[in-house]
């Protein structure tokens, strides 16, 4: 795809892809392919390897691209494949960025550098994102997500990044929309911005966001495109209904459990899971149970 079909094909839902391990901790390929193929042709915009429900930080660069590989086997446009490349040091993040374009990511989507955040002022974080895109072919994306790194980006600093020819879009992951609206207001146009917190897709995207990339969407994708969808449609009734469910789910598994929430989600749900990558920890029967019973709650009455 061109520079501008990626552009204007970059809204809508996104899964965040898991990473299957197999009982040694190594990533599952043939598990992971499946996921994948299950994703393509069902409405999602595309999928995006190495993102934080990937377990990015306890990936290694080949494994990294390794994925991306496997995945670009698969993924066709206009559906879009986005890889996380982001590191701490611009040098490493643009040598990874380079490979994830080579082989073929549609677009990278860079982390704010976080271990000296106390350095990472506007000039620094400017000067980073702005080497990494001047040098790339392929269009950029900022990553905000300070529950995570405890680095959180102004809507200044965002605004100013969003006059980079090669930077068109931003992951909000913050889940405070007041924030992600102050952003709206700051960009430029045209410039996209996506969340990461599904109890606010509904809201985020009457305040114009154009779409998401959500963990809960890798075992609920129906529910997240419908809402997407039905706000298209301007079926409000019906997306305020699926944004209850959707909203039931991250209540009940995505804050409390997080990665290991999802995972366990994905395997209730019939597509691979498995455990986490050590250090984190997988549920226990009593979390599956919650899942579980989360799973049946949203999902009651549904006909998809």
């Amino acid at each position: 795809m061109t520079r501008e079909e990626i552009i204007s094909n970059f809204k809508g839902i996104l899964p965040p892809l898991v990473t299957p391990f197999n009982r040694r901790g190594d990533i599952d390929i043939g598990l992971f392919r499946e996921n994948v193929r299950r994703y393509v042709g069902i409405g999602l915009a595309g999928v995006l390897v190495a993102g934080s429900t990937g377990e990015a930080p306890y990936l290694t660069e080949r494994e990294r691209l390794r994925l991306l590989e496997v995945a670009r086997d698969l993924v066709r446009p206009p559906e879009l494949l986005l890889a996380g490349t982001g590191l701490e040091s611009t040098n490493a993040t643009l040598a990874l960025s380079r490979e994830a374009v080579a082989r073929g990511a549609d677009a990278v989507l860079l982390l704010t550098p976080c271990y000296f955040k106390a350095r990472m002022d506007s000039a620094a974080l400017r000067r980073h994102f702005c080497t990494v895109a001047e040098a790339l072919r392929r269009p950029v994306i900022l990553y905000n997500i300070p529950q995570f790194t405890g680095l959180r980006m102004s809507p200044e600093t965002i605004s100013a990044l969003s006059r980079h020819p090669n930077i068109f879009a931003l992951k909000e992951s913050s889940g405070d929309l007041a924030y992600a609206r102050a952003i709206l207001r700051k960009v430029r146009s045209g410039f996209r911005v996506v969340v990461g917190a599904p109890d606010i897709l509904l809201d985020a995207l009457r305040a114009g966001a154009a779409g998401a990339v959500l963990g809960l969407a890798d075992f609920a994708p129906e529910i997240c495109v419908g809402i997407y969808e039905a706000f298209q449609k301007r079926q409000m009734k019906t997306a305020r209904a699926l944004q209850q469910r959707l909203t039931l789910l991250a209540q009940k598994i995505g804050t409390p459990y997080g990665v290991a929430g999802i995972k366990a989600a994905l395997d209730l749900c019939g597509y691979a899971g498995g455990p986490p990558r050590d250090p984190l920890v997988p549920l226990d029967a009593r979390g599956r149970r919650a899942v579980a019973a989360a799973l049946r709650e949203a999902r009651a009455g549904l006909e998809f």
